[in-house]
């Protein structure tokens, strides 16, 4: 198996994938064995509860990140994709949660899933359009169509 330009970022979008179901399913009790064991993890999520009081922006920044990932591992992806897609991730998370220790399943947090997913797909389109390596939408299928094109 070779690596190509075209895998690598489909294998980053799967541990990427990986790590955001880990983080979100593992008991309460691992992460504050974390907290415990190292310092820069509890500064980091003392910060990231910080920033937003009030709102679980865990949830948005490990979705906007497998969000913003999945832009470049499944380029032909689309914007309705994504969400269907976030959506049912997060609602899978959210039900595995009923069984994990410590964990509370709760809408509010599928909701900020799929936000924080459609946010970064939509922030990495948008950088891969300011850069000229996409183009719109509307002009991609009139090129298509145009004969001779």
């Amino acid at each position: 198996m070779t690596l190509t330009s075209r895998s690598i970022p489909r294998i980053v979008l799967m541990l990427v994938l990986a790590l955001v179901v880990i983080s979100m399913i593992v008991p309460s009790s691992a992460l504050d064995f974390l907290r415990i064991q190292y310092d820069w993890v509890d500064s980091v999520i003392d910060f990231v509860f910080s920033v937003v009081p009030g709102i679980d922006i865990d949830h948005l920044l490990a979705f906007g990140v497998l969000g913003f990932v999945a832009h470049f591992g499944w380029p032909r992806g689309r914007a309705v994709e994504m969400v269907i897609g976030c959506a049912a991730l997060a609602s899978l998370v959210e039900v595995i949660q009923i069984w994990v220790p410590g964990r509370e399943p709760a809408l509010a947090h599928a909701v900020l899933d799929v936000i924080g997913g459609s946010a970064g797909f939509g922030l990495a389109w948008v950088l891969t359009y300011a850069w000229g390596k996409q183009s719109l939408p509307e002009t991609a299928g009139e090129a298509q169509r145009r004969p001779g094109a």
